[in-house]
């Protein structure tokens, strides 16, 4: 008893161990293909930055950007030499997986063989029809034929049944030992990747150090290029604050007068009040509503007039049920007052008429009602009080609310390009000098064109003596900023589309071509990263 319980525990635990073994391998096949897919990016990203790395080291071998590919190609390429490592355990714990299938399928082949052996012998023994035959008649009864029968036939079905598992367990030993076989050379594979890209990375580490080199033997006067560009930066900076703070101050004139002209037409609530307001401001912040008021007050003034064109009660009360708060809808009532006070009449009439009648036994006489007079016509009607003035609108605040909308989503000012310096106070990224940036600073390669982010218009092009020139875009209340240009192809005024080239960007002495790059609410600075999309 004891015995068959070991081995019952004994059993139990190595089917829990295959079980296991089975998930382990699974999840190891689902964690190799998920790395596999990053060592792909990886591998793609570098070939890309190879790229980028050409054409930068074609201008300049000392350019921010040759320098920032460079770092990101050494990042990258560190990543990958540990993610071909990880590759590599992952193929070697599936290699040992593997065999210990190929040797648990071994034993059960063996164990298979010597069943299927002494199956053989049995049979062998067996084997004359005679002996058969005579196992089943020596049967006692019919019944017991029957089964020695059935049991035959299972006895031959089982021998097939193992000679067919033996030929199964078979091609899964040599399915098995094709895997392991396949995943030696996955590792031969990711081992001489290995070994190839750490060479490259341990020469470009060394390229790096090299051009960093070269770059600090000039540090003094990089120093001072930096703080001469920083002084005129700064300069620029106050003049587009200044610029941006004085259309704001002429904004708020403008949108006062355009608030003190709309009372007054709104005061007066006629269509000709409304149109002297659009005389003076065509595109004012309440133009639309000017429109629409006239177009209502017009419609009022038609429906009016055909009212009393046919001087009917009908006719008014249409009037009042298409304008119940027009300018003549007391008009209306009066006169509708008026045809129900004749109606009243008529209808006492013709009673005082009747009971005449009926005491004279005379014949009803017909009652004619007094037609009411009709109002004296008015060639362009004024309304007796203003009632209602139609809801405003804003054009700036449309055109503020549409880009705002589109944080995160802004396309970048250049085809191409990285961001070597970021917003707010920071460190030059190789000289560790303190700098502050109004926006950011985006490296790109030589002969690169700004292009527009947004629909605007060009609020200002400023030029500093001896520097390079700026293009100020208005959005509405937000202002974009493209700083650093060697020649612009826009003036003030002009109206800009989304993607519009406005000017080539300068490359300096030491090969930077660097777009400054500013968002702006208002004079409030804000960080471009948050504004612009990832591509």
């Amino acid at each position: 008893m004891r015995k068959r319980l070991f081995f019952t525990f004994l059993f139990t635990l190595i089917f829990a161990g295959m079980a296991s073994a089975q998930i382990t391998e699974q999840e190891l096949k689902e964690q190799k293909e998920k790395l596999q897919k990053q060592n792909n990016a990886l591998k793609k990203d570098i070939s890309e930055l190879n790229k980028d790395l050409q054409r930068n080291q074609s201008e300049s071998k000392t350019s921010l950007l040759y320098i920032k590919n460079l770092d990101s190609k050494i990042n990258a390429q560190t990543k990958l030499v540990s993610g071909l490592n990880k590759e590599k355990r992952y193929i070697e714990d599936e290699i040992y997986l593997t065999q210990l299938e190929i040797n648990k399928l071994s034993r059960e082949l063996v164990e298979l063989r010597k069943e299927y052996k002494d199956i053989l012998v049995k049979a062998y023994k067996n084997k004359s029809v005679e002996n058969k035959l005579l196992f089943v008649l020596s049967s006692e009864s019919l019944g017991q034929a029957f089964r020695r029968i059935k049991y035959l036939q299972r006895y031959s079905d089982y021998q097939l049944g193992k000679a067919d598992e033996i030929m199964a367990k078979t091609k899964d030993i040599e399915r098995e030992k094709a895997a392991r076989e396949k995943s030696k050379k996955e590792k031969e594979s990711v081992i001489a990747q290995q070994s190839v890209i750490a060479d490259e990375l341990s020469n470009e580490k060394i390229a790096k150090q090299k051009v960093i080199e070269e770059y600090k033997k000039n540090a003094g006067e990089i120093t001072k290029m930096i703080a001469a560009k920083q002084r005129e930066q700064k300069e620029i900076d106050s003049e587009i604050k200044n610029i941006i703070e004085e259309e704001i101050r002429l904004a708020k004139i403008r949108a006062e007068k355009d608030k003190k002209a709309w009372d007054a037409a709104a005061r007066t609530n006629t269509i000709a009040a409304f149109q002297a307001y659009l005389n003076e401001w065509p595109t004012g912040d309440y133009s639309n509503s000017a429109r629409k008021n006239i177009a209502q007050l017009e419609a009022d003034n038609k429906g009016w007039q055909t009212a009393r064109g046919n001087h009917t009660k009908q006719a008014y009360q249409t009037y009042l049920k298409n304008f119940p708060q027009g300018q003549f809808a007391s008009t209306a009532r009066i006169e509708i007052t008026k045809f129900e006070a004749a109606e009243e009449a008529a209808r006492l009439e013709k009673e005082r008429a009747e009971r005449e009648a009926a005491a004279a036994n005379k014949p009803i006489e017909e009652v004619v009602v007094k037609e009411v007079e009709k109002p004296k016509p008015v060639e362009n009607p004024v309304p007796e009080a203003p009632k209602t003035v139609y809801a405003e609108k804003s054009n700036s605040a449309e055109l503020s609310g549409e880009f705002a909308s589109n944080r995160g989503r802004l396309p970048w000012p250049v085809s191409r390009g990285q961001i070597v310096g970021k917003f707010g106070p920071g460190k030059h990224p190789l000289l560790g000098l303190d700098v502050n940036n109004d926006g950011v600073d985006i490296a790109t390669n030589k002969g690169t064109f700004a292009r527009a982010v947004f629909d605007g218009e060009v609020s200002q092009v400023i030029s500093i003596p001896g520097g390079n020139r700026t293009v100020l875009l208005r959005h509405g209340n937000y202002y974009t900023v493209y700083n650093n240009l060697s020649f612009v192809s826009v003036k003030k005024g002009d109206k800009i589309k989304r993607g519009q080239d406005l000017g080539r960007i300068y490359t300096d002495e030491m090969g930077n071509t660097i777009l400054n790059f500013q968002v702006r609410n208002g004079s409030n600075t804000q960080n471009p990263e948050s504004w612009l999309g990832g591509n």
